[in-house]
């Protein structure tokens, strides 16, 4: 009877230790490592610069820019979800949205964020002038709606920042937010244990950080989503997840998104990027990213996943230098990869405008037109603001306005006028009856 009694008492605890294991395997890969090098915050941004020259900016354009800090971590970190356009109603704009800093280690996208918006924001400062910069954010405020997510993942950063473990990649909680939206969720190319580095979280949306994009999704009709991340320059087509490798699923729009990613790949001819199908191009695959979410959920036309930058000779186990360059390298190297931004635009502006000529693009505006038809405390976000056209002014087109009506008011009172006449001159006699109604024709017109 004891045999049996401490029989189970070890069988017990051997599997409280396997669920342990089970619960916490993975550890190792994520922690910190020895670093060949780290970051110089006087020239990358840690979390509290990034949010302060954010708003500098914003606050400098405010006829540009608007933010949002409704979305926030799980810890309550702003993800600074930013507006750059001339705000006008047109249905005709190119809606794109940005996404940068999933991953925490992952330093160098948000670097290249801020060079692109500075880059286009000087050429608001005087949009008359005729500067190649003027030119430039005339353009794009004009034609573009760009929604930036600018932050996805504070709390990541924060992580890293107080701990300098530069291998991190997921949340505060260890939660890898590119594995977490709800896209084949939960297969293999996941994890559900917690400290692995590609650990899900307990179901889909499950985090604060993901819950933006789903809302964005539902709330615009992006022509484009592209969420950036650095460690090897490729641009990846959907799909990532298992299912469609096992499929050899293609998104709808894939002969489009090859056609732009090659496009892309040849905007720095120094180092031109490689582009494919995700599941073709990586020896594994990846459960419930954002770049399947857009494509295969939300259906936006465009989703791609673009790696800015990589170690081309890295060895060992530092984490660091393997997804970001040297400070002192770190400007260079945002603007090899600037003119990508120029490609993605310039091709997405060309195909919205043949894709407007089809009645298939006109019924995708209908839902915006919903959308911005709803009184609720996003509309300074997601609707039309007080028009800034840069090129062509909001008063002078009030002004055209004005003159051709009044043209066609003095029309009509001739017209009306002349009409009377005739009527006098065919009745010379004319009853109380019918001369009040002849005052009341004259009154209306």
């Amino acid at each position: 009877m004891n045999s049996d009694i401490k029989y189970l008492q070890v069988i017990f605890l051997g599997t409280v230790i396997v669920l342990f294991f089970q619960e916490n395997v993975g550890l190792d890969q994520v922690g910190a490592q020895k670093e060949i090098y780290e970051p110089d915050y006087s020239v990358y941004h840690n979390l509290t610069s990034i949010v302060s020259d954010l708003t500098e900016i914003i606050n400098k354009y405010r006829n540009f820019i608007i933010a949002s800090h409704e979305f926030k971590s799980k810890n309550g970190h702003t993800q600074f979800l930013i507006r750059l356009s001339n705000f006008t109603r047109e249905r005709t704009k190119v809606k794109i949205l940005l996404a940068y800093g999933e991953h925490a280690r992952e330093f160098f996208p948000i670097e290249s964020m801020f060079y692109f918006l500075k880059n286009l924001t000087k050429g608001l400062d005087k949009p008359f002038e005729g500067r190649p910069s003027n030119t430039f954010s005339s353009w794009v405020v004009n034609n573009f709606d760009l929604y930036i997510i600018a932050i996805t993942n504070p709390d990541g950063r924060s992580y890293i920042e107080r701990t300098k473990n530069y291998c991190w990649r997921g949340t505060g909680a260890g939660i890898d937010l590119n594995r977490n939206f709800d896209w084949n969720y939960g297969g293999i190319g996941s994890s559900k244990y917690r400290g692995d580095e590609e650990y899900r979280g307990p179901k889909a949306f499950s985090e604060p950080e993901t819950l933006v994009f789903r809302r964005l999704a539902a709330s615009v009709s992006f022509d484009a989503f592209l969420s950036f991340h650095s460690g090897i320059r490729h641009i990846y087509i959907p799909f990532s997840d298992t299912k469609s490798k096992q499929q050899h699923r293609l998104p709808k729009n894939n002969d489009d998104m090859f056609k732009l990613a090659k496009q892309m790949s040849n905007s720095s001819t120094l180092r031109p990027f490689k582009y494919g199908l995700v599941y073709q191009m990586i020896d594994y695959t990846a459960d419930g990213t954002s770049i399947d979410y857009m494509a295969g959920v939300a259906e936006v036309p465009f989703s791609l996943a673009i790696e800015m930058w990589e170690h081309e000779h890295h060895t060992g186990r530092s984490c660091f230098d393997e997804f970001n360059p040297k400070s002192e390298h770190l400007q260079d190297e945002v603007a090899l990869v600037h003119p990508l931004y120029v490609e993605l635009l310039s091709y997405l502006f060309t195909w919205k405008k043949k894709k407007l000529m089809t009645v298939s693009s006109l019924l995708r505006v209908k839902k915006d037109d919903r959308t911005l038809n709803q009184s609720d405390h996003h509309d300074v976000l997601y609707s039309s603001h007080p028009s800034s056209e840069v090129m062509y002014s909001a008063s002078f087109e009030s002004l055209v306005v004005c003159i051709f009506f009044s043209l066609v008011a003095v029309v009509c009172v001739v017209l009306g006028a002349r009409q009377i006449c005739q009527l006098m001159r065919k009745k010379r006699i004319i009853s109380l009856k019918s001369l009040s109604s002849t005052f009341s024709l004259y009154k209306s017109l």
